[in-house]
């Protein structure tokens, strides 16, 4: 007996299994690359931030140093000590003659040196008023003739 013609398969298996292989080292490749840019990138971010670090400890004894100088140079003798030396008879104000501001630049509620400043603010325009009618007539005359 005869037996039928059988199909040969000409693709072979080898070809198939290298574009597998090709495609995986590929991949491979492409991985590694990213892993690559990646580990740069993240080298690359740590040395500015240990640049930043630095700075910021440099910039904090810069203020540590001028805060305490600040405090050396406001201290009340070394005040007291310059305002004999330049010849200026002033003091130390009184708690009353001191304002303290908000970050707005308004003064703080409920400060006596406030309302102090405000009397005498009212007290100064209540004067001006009663002075300008006088100037007014006095001007009004130098015009006319």
């Amino acid at each position: 007996m005869r037996r039928g013609v059988r199909k040969v398969n000409r693709h072979s298996r080898f070809t198939v299994n290298s574009a597998g292989v090709v495609a995986l080292i590929v991949t491979g490749f492409a991985m590694l690359m990213c892993y690559w840019m990646l580990g740069m990138r993240c080298t690359s971010i740590a040395h500015d931030l240990e640049k930043a670090e630095k700075q910021y400890k440099q910039l904090t004894r810069e203020g540590e140093r001028v805060a305490s100088r600040w405090t050396e140079l406001m201290a009340v003798d070394r005040l007291q000590e310059r305002l004999v030396r330049f010849g200026l008879e002033m003091g130390i104000p009184r708690a009353d003659q001191i304002v303290r501001m908000t970050s707005e630049g308004r003064p703080l509620p409920g400060q006596i040196a406030v309302a102090r400043a405000r009397e005498r603010m009212a007290a100064a325009n209540v004067a001006q008023a009663s002075i300008e009618p006088q100037q007014r007539k006095r001007s009004m005359r130098g015009k006319i003739r």
